[in-house]
């Protein structure tokens, strides 16, 4: 439960973050690398909790509706955190994206200076 609600508070700041158009998301305020480590250990952790009511499941005497809500809970949690995994991956293509634009304004910036620059006066023949 605690987990739903710190995902649902990072992902809100992300959403509000990736929302506001001035300020663009930088690369230091999201760490993509532990974000991907935490998204993958709760999902081994939604898998180990999936084999252990599989497990349950098998010795019960209805063991296609057991089986039918675990696979719904699985599924019900896997999506939210590949929805994660979208916002994620859509803040980490901002990113590149604006780091992409950022080196073609300063690429035509050198540009710009290089033509303004005045002419070195030609040296008598």
């Amino acid at each position: 439960m605690k987990s739903k609600i710190w995902g649902c508070l990072l992902l809100s700041g992300w959403l509000a973050a990736a929302g506001a158009q001035e300020a663009a998301p930088s690369p230091d305020a999201l760490d993509v690398t532990t974000e991907r480590q935490r998204i993958g250990q709760v999902r081994a952790g939604h898998e180990a909790r999936y084999l252990q009511a599989e497990r349950v499941c098998y010795s019960r005497f209805a063991v296609s509706d057991c089986l039918r809500d675990a696979r719904k809970a699985r599924r019900l949690a896997l999506d939210e955190l590949r929805r994660e995994e979208l916002i994620l991956n859509d803040l980490e293509r901002q990113n590149k994206a604006i780091a992409a634009l950022k080196r073609i304004e300063d690429k035509l910036a050198d540009q710009q200076k290089a033509l303004q620059a005045p002419a070195a006066p030609d040296a008598p023949r």
